[in-house]
């Protein structure tokens, strides 16, 4: 298989889901991608944002057949539900 090069400074936009999650040491901020099931966190928004750069980055190099999950033609809309 042919191993395809991406350049990823054009720009990519990557569905994201953020989250606040209690830890014994304090809060930490979860950045996760459904399509790739990749994420990241950090201590503050700002960190985890860039954990998660750099994560979908070296993911995306290391399998670049995955960028094809993330182009969908419908938007992935990400809602809450009460039950």
């Amino acid at each position: 298989m042919e191993s395809e090069n991406i350049n990823l400074q054009g720009g990519l936009n990557i569905n994201i889901v953020i989250r606040e999650e209690n830890m014994d040491e304090g809060k930490v901020i979860i950045v996760n991608n459904e399509e790739l099931g990749i994420s990241d966190f950090g201590d503050n928004l700002n960190g985890a944002l860039e954990n998660f750069k750099k994560s979908a980055r070296m993911y995306l190099e290391t399998y670049p057949d995955k960028i094809k999950l993330l182009k969908q033609d419908k938007p992935l809309l990400v809602s809450r539900i009460s039950l």
